[in-house]
Order: structure tokens, then sequence, then C-alpha cells
């Protein structure tokens, strides 16, 4: 990952013996091999979503980090009696900038041959966040944006860590040096007050990051502020590790294999819905401090032995590159080729360790063995070793063929010769039987599809994307915040008023109620509906479920939501609607994950439905579309329109069961709207000249507006 994945530098201790205070300093290959487990959790969390809390492999690089660095800079002070920033910094641009600068250049080349270009310009621009270590903050930024969250993931989104770790370590150095300039001559006493001002700043972040994680989960993941604490636990580790060593041989043998088993038992036991960091980020970070304080202690076949084995070390050498590669590898790959295939997952894992080795052998290690960025005196006497250039020469070679290898034979798997010509003939064939029907059902004096399912099936079966796509693909990634910009898209008392379309004082009146689902059925309701002499009023918010015991905000109690819910409730007691529209997103999470979805949801659909028609308003539970593939994501120059359509999901399908099953018992109406979206089970991403989703799951207000009228029919159907 970052200079978490760096491994200790030999040369950073030579020529001198460490204090008491601070161990004798010697290469740590159990360390190397924490680094291969954390790298590890991390990729396999992001290719194959297992294990569940995968994404603790960053934890445990911070811990590291912490205390490596921390390590590092006592042992300058007590060798030279000073702290050099510049060569702190110096080092940390060496190892860290060329690896990061270089996947950043090749992943932007990638995005710009691949990515549609509002998704190439996003690209660009998280690029800069993460150049001049920003990225947390941008993509904080980003957590914290409604319209952001179901967009195409940045290939660069990874880098929040190596940022959150430059910005920890523009300080810390000054806290380090001042601690030492504050105990001049006490040196007796300098390590214990150096512990106390990090047990200080670790105790302050531990505090902070439970108070955020509950009260601001989305920015609290990425801050700096929130995770300091982490690192500071592996500083304390570096700062005590003399006391610590005394322990007896067997009880620091137990402590190791505790620890790993902690780090093992965390990724599973932690999901994407466990509040993090929080006190759920504990168990890794402590984990890891037991690992690296007590990983190398003597005695037979332990921890050490497990870590330090071959393999393990292979991968924690390569571990900063391979964080740096994996993602953008995985998220690139995801526009070319299908992220459910075996073919997939078997090319991402070979072209990131293909990418991960030759970036290590052909740009880290060059770097450090040159002469870039060192003091003058220094650059005189550093020399490469020729034998080293002979083996990156190796490494370069085989790890460029395996790449080519892979990824010829992954592309013929996915499309061999002639299968473009096969897709054609069955695409011809499928359009050759929908007119043949057609045909068939007019000259039997039967009715022959409608113009929009029409359009539908000639969507699923297109080979090539229409060139007047509006709006265009440039426009999704931006599309929902321009739309939604207008202020009704979260319904409060304050604005109430202003959120009511067509005439005030029409006859009828109908009430849309729910998500950001209801939102974006609103354009296609509203063009149904004014022109028969309704008016619509929108009193949705967003993330808010009409289920009253869900919740969409990762795990996180909404007690926003749950007082909005109750405040429409009122507005529609108050105001007798004739109509109300219920919709909302199938997948909400649950505010308690041990209770049975399927009767949560009904039970709280059923209970809302209840509430509402004792005011006298029609209810109808309007479903939510059957979301397809992201276009922002999966539409570029490599793709055809199939690659974007799906099936309805049987979590889908059963959400739409679910709320037939309530409007049955409650006298109220179920729409089940897969008509004007799908045929034959294949929803397309787009019909005619129009993409039905801004981003896979919310519709375009241009769609909903098409099919306005369909929907207001189905509406007033009693």
């Amino acid at each position: 990952m970052t200079a978490t994945a760096v491994p200790v530098e030999r040369t950073a201790v030579r020529g001198g013996a460490a204090r008491p205070a601070v161990p004798e300093h010697r290469f740590r290959h159990d360390v190397e091999g924490l680094r291969a487990v954390a790298v590890g959790l991390v990729l396999l969390d992001h290719v194959f979503g297992w294990p569940s809390g995968g994404f603790v492999g960053v934890d445990v690089f911070f811990v590291i980090s912490g205390f490596l660095i921390t390590g590092l800079l006592v042992r300058e002070r007590q060798r030279t009696g000073r702290i050099s920033f510049r060569a702190f910094y110096v080092r940390r641009a060496r190892r860290l900038m060329p690896a990061a600068v270089t996947t950043l250049v090749v992943t932007t080349l990638a995005a710009w041959v691949l990515f549609v270009d509002g998704r190439f310009r996003n690209t660009v621009t998280d690029g800069l966040w993460a150049l001049f270590f920003g990225a947390n903050v941008n993509f904080a930024r980003q957590g914290t944006d409604y319209f952001q969250t179901d967009a195409a993931p940045s290939p660069f989104q990874h880098f929040w860590s190596l940022a959150v770790e430059e910005q920890f370590y523009l300080l810390w150095p000054v806290l380090v040096l001042a601690v030492f300039a504050l105990t001049v001559g006490r040196r007796r006493g300098r390590t214990a007050v150096l512990g106390l001002a990090v047990l200080a700043v670790t105790a302050a972040s531990f505090a902070w990051s439970l108070h955020a994680t509950s009260t601001a989960p989305e920015t609290a993941y990425f801050s700096t502020f929130t995770r300091a604490w982490e690192l500071g636990v592996g500083a304390l580790v570096a700062v005590t590790a003399a006391g610590l060593h005394r322990l007896p041989a067997r009880l620091q043998a137990v402590l190791a294999w505790a620890g790993l088993a902690g780090v093992v038992a965390s990724a599973f036991l932690i999901t994407a819905t466990t509040p993090f960091p929080g006190s759920a980020a504990a168990l890794p970070v402590l984990s890891t401090a037991l690992l690296v304080a007590f990983g190398a202690a003597p005695g037979g076949p332990g921890v050490r032995w497990a870590l330090g084995s071959a393999p393990a070390r292979f991968l924690g050498r390569i571990s900063y590159s391979l964080y740096l590669w994996h993602w953008p590898v995985v998220v690139v790959l995801a526009a070319v080729l299908d992220p459910e295939s075996v073919v997939y997952h078997a090319v991402v894992l070979a072209l990131s360790l293909s990418l991960a080795t030759i970036s290590f052998h052909v740009v880290e290690q060059p770097v450090l063995h040159s002469r870039w960025l060192l003091p003058r005196a220094q650059r005189r006497t550093r020399h490469p070793a020729a034998p080293g250039v002979f083996r990156r020469a190796r490494a370069v070679a085989g790890g460029s063929a395996a790449t080519a290898i892979v990824l010829t034979a992954g592309l013929l798997l996915v499309s061999p010769p002639g299968q473009l010509d096969a897709r054609a003939v069955a695409a011809a064939d499928a359009a050759l039987r929908a007119e043949a029907e057609a045909r068939a059902a007019a000259e039997d004096g039967g009715t022959a599809e409608d113009p929009l399912t029409r359009e539908i099936r000639a969507a699923s079966v297109a080979l090539t994307w229409p060139t007047d796509l509006s709006p265009s693909l440039d426009d999704l990634p931006d599309y929902l915040r321009t739309q939604w910009s207008e202020g009704c898209f979260d319904v409060r008392p304050d604005n109430v008023a202003e959120c009511v379309y067509g005439d005030p004082a029409a006859p009828q009146r109908a009430v849309v109620l729910g998500d950001s689902i209801a939102g974006a059925w609103l354009p296609g309701i509203v063009s149904g509906l004014t022109p028969q002499g309704w008016s619509v009023q929108t009193l949705s918010m967003g993330r808010c479920p009409n289920v009253l015991e869900m919740t969409l905000v990762g795990g996180q109690p909404f007690t926003e939501c749950s007082d909005h819910r109750q405040w429409a409730l009122g507005w529609i007691a108050q105001n007798s609607p004739d109509l109300v529209v219920l919709s909302n997103a199938y997948d909400a999470e649950l505010a308690d994950p041990a209770l049975d979805r399927t009767a949560v949801f009904r039970d709280g659909l059923t209970s809302m439905v209840r509430q509402i028609q004792a005011s006298g308003a029609r209810v109808v539970v309007l479903g939510a579309p059957p979301e397809t593939g992201n276009l922002q994501s999966c539409a570029n120059g490599l793709s055809e329109p199939a690659d974007c359509a799906e099936s309805p999901s049987r979590s889908y399908l059963a959400s739409l069961s679910i709320e037939a099953e309530v409007a049955e018992a409650t006298g109220a109406t179920a729409v089940d709207p897969q008509r004007w979206f799908c045929v034959d089970d294949l929803c397309p991403p787009f019909v005619g000249g129009t993409p039905v989703f801004a981003d896979g799951v919310h519709m375009t207000a241009e769609y909903s507006e098409r099919i306005g009228g369909s929907v207001a029919e189905a509406l007033l159907e009693s």
C-alpha cells in the first residue's frame, strides 16, 4: 500500500548501535510477511468480495507504518543527536512517489482509452487529488455527496490511505523532535515522556474516531483524525519495544499467535455494514500491534516462521506496488470484462501481480539505488549494484511474458474468434422473430407489441451504441447532481410548499413519498398526471425508505429518516390527498441486521400503507425499476450494449412479491414496473435514444417522462 509496504531500509541504521530505549534494529522478515497478510486481505476483498472485512488490511498497514517510521525517527535522534526533516521527507519521496506516479500516469492513460469523457474527466480530477496527497479529503467529500454514491468507482480511490499517512507524517516528526527538545539532559525519562505524548495523541484520535464514526460515518472512514490512533498504536510499540521484549519468550510467542488470530478473525467478523473505524477497528489494530511487538519472539516454530516463509516475504516485498496497482486493474478491467466471470478474476490477479513485480524491480528499486534527491555528498558514493540490474531484467521479462500470456488467453476466452459474428446472427434472429410474431399477431386479429416494447426488444439485442443518446454518456457522471439541485430531492417543512407540481388548486391531488427512487419516478408521474387535472406533491427524502424499520446509511442509525417519515404521515393526515404513491429502493440496510429482512419489509410496508389509508387516500405501491449495468462504468469503446443489460435479480423479484402481498392484504394497489424496462427478462441500459438510468439505479428524467403516460395509467387503475 503506502509507506507501510516499504521494506525497512537496512542503510537507515548503519553506523551506530541503538540505545537501550530502542532495541537494536534488524530487518524483520515477520513484518515483511505481515505486509503480505495485509495486502492479501485487501486484494481478496476487492476482487472476490471475500472475506467480508478484508479492508482491515489497510489498518494493519497503518500500525506497521507507525511502528517503522517512529522507530526510524527515534534511532536517528539517538544516533546523530538530531532529526533531519529534509532527509526524512526525501526518504519518503524516494520510496513512495516513483511507483505512485507511475500508477497514476498509466491508469490515467488507460482511462483515456476506455472511459467515456465524463468519467475520464472525473478520473483526472481524482488523480490530481491523489498526486498531492488529498485523496482522502476528495473521497470523503464524495462519500457525503448522495449523487456520487452510485457513481462508477474511481480507479484512484485506494489512494486515500496514502494521503492519510502523508498528512499524519507532516506533523509526526515535529512531535518526536519536540519531545526530545523538551527532555534535553533527561535521557532516562525521555522514553517515558515520548510514550506519554504518543499515548495522548493516540487516545485523543481514538476518542474522536468513536464520535465521528457514530455521527458522520461517511467522512470518518477517510479522515486522518479518526485514523491517526492506528498509526499511534504502532508508534507506541516502537517506543516501548525494549520493555515488551523483556517478557518471557513463551508468553511472547503466545501473544504473537493471538495477534495473528485476531487479524484473521477481524477479516471475517467485520463487514461492510459494521460502523468503522470506531471501536470495531480496535480488533485488527491491537492484534497487529501484538504481531509487530512479538512476531520476532525467539523460540521454536512460531509466527516468525509462518510469516517469514519465502512466499509471504515475496508478497510482502512487493506489497506497496501490489496495493497501488490492484485497484486500478480491478476497475479498468471491469470496463472490458464481465466482473462476475472466472476470466475476469483470473486476469485481475495475474495482471496485478505482474504489474506489481515489474513496478518493484523497474521503478521502486532502481530509484532507491539511484542518486535522485540525494545530497551531493551521497550522490558521489551511490552506485547501483550490477547483479541487481540483471535480477530486475529477468523479473521484468518474466512478468511481462506472464502478463501477455494471461491477457491474451483471457481475452480469447471472452471473445473467441467468430463470437462477434455469432452475436450478430443471434441479434438478427431475435429481431426477425419479433417482427414475425408481431405480423402474426396482427393477422390473427391480435394486438402487436406496443412501440415501447418493440424499442426495448431492439435495444436488448443492439450490437452498437446509439450515437444520439440524450443525455449523452459524457453527461451522466454529473447528471443527478444537476437534475436534483432544485431542492425537492429532500422535502422538509420549510420547502414543502415549493415542491408541488401542476395547479395547486387542481381538483385531484397526488402525493409521492419515498427515497431517491421515488424522486426518480417523479418526472414521469408529474408528466402523466398533471395533464389529467392532478397536482403532484412530493414528500420524498433521499436515502429514506418508506418502510418503517429500515435504514440506508450503512448500518448507522438514521434518526432524520424516522423523523421525516412521521412528519410526512402527519402532513398526509392533515391534507387528505386523493392518491399516495409509495416507492423506494428494495435493498435498504436493516437498522438491526439480525432481523429477518422479508418480515421487516412486509411489516413496515403494511404499517405505512394502513396509516396512510386512515387519511382516506388511495395507496399505490410502485415498485422500484429493475437495475441494469451502470453506463458510467460499462459503456466504453470496447463494450457493447449487451454488456450493460441485466436480468432482474432474485432479491428484486422478491421485493415485488412482498409489495403485491401487502397490497392484497391491505386493499392497496401494487404496480410491477418491469414492463417498462425489460423484455424476455432482459433489461437494456437504453431505449431508443434515451439512457434508462443515470447510474444503474436512478432513472433519467427523460426516460421517466417518456413512460409517464403508461405510469399514470397504471396508478389510476382501480
